[in-house]
């Protein structure tokens, strides 16, 4: 009795019409559609990687290296400063062929604060050979005050060549990446 009634409150909230495949259908029309601003760039810079060693694969793919972050620097909206040496990289190379981007580390300000930056994402082949496309979700731990914006927003990141005007890297035993940040409004 109880299916019952339920059914018959569906098509009575369904203007009492059987649902056809035609009317369930819908448009994909954006409603407050999420816009991107630059807020942030930093150059991180990073030593030749650190093979693992022994089995490289885990539970979640594989894992062949760490990327030992060594410095960089950053500017942005109202924020800048440097990379403090010490975080890393820690990609994962998933069985569908997808890198997973697993990087942890610190940024030091002009003004003497530190924030905790997490930035996971995703890498995979473009259409053109042999490009990548890195998309990223940095996650900020900002102390309450000047920064705390970090902590309360959503942030987009790519991840893409540094251009020679930006590089930082010194020999060839390191390398730069270039991660642009932008805020999700």
């Amino acid at each position: 009795m109880r299916r019952t009634l339920q059914v018959g409150l569906i098509l009575t909230l369904a203007g009492s019409s059987t649902l056809s495949a035609a009317s369930s259908e819908w448009k994909l029309t954006p409603q407050d559609a999420p816009r991107l601003e630059l807020v942030m760039q930093l150059v991180v810079t990073c030593s030749n990687p650190i093979p693992i060693g022994g089995g490289a694969n885990s539970k979640d793919g594989t894992r062949k290296e760490i990327w030992p972050i060594i410095g960089g620097r950053f500017e942005g909206k109202g924020i800048k400063g440097t990379v403090i040496a010490g975080g890393g990289d820690f990609p994962v190379l998933r069985p569908d062929g997808v890198e997973v981007i697993d990087a942890l580390y610190r940024l030091h300000t002009d003004d003497g604060v530190t924030i905790i930056i997490h930035n996971k994402g995703l890498a995979y082949p473009s259409d053109k050979k042999d490009d990548w496309h890195y998309r990223l979700s940095p996650e900020f731990t900002a102390p309450v005050g000047k920064y705390q914006w970090l902590n309360s927003h959503l942030f987009l990141a790519n991840l893409v060549e540094v251009p020679d005007s930006m590089r930082l890297a010194k020999g060839a035993n390191e390398n730069d990446r270039l991660i642009q940040v932008f805020e999700v409004l």
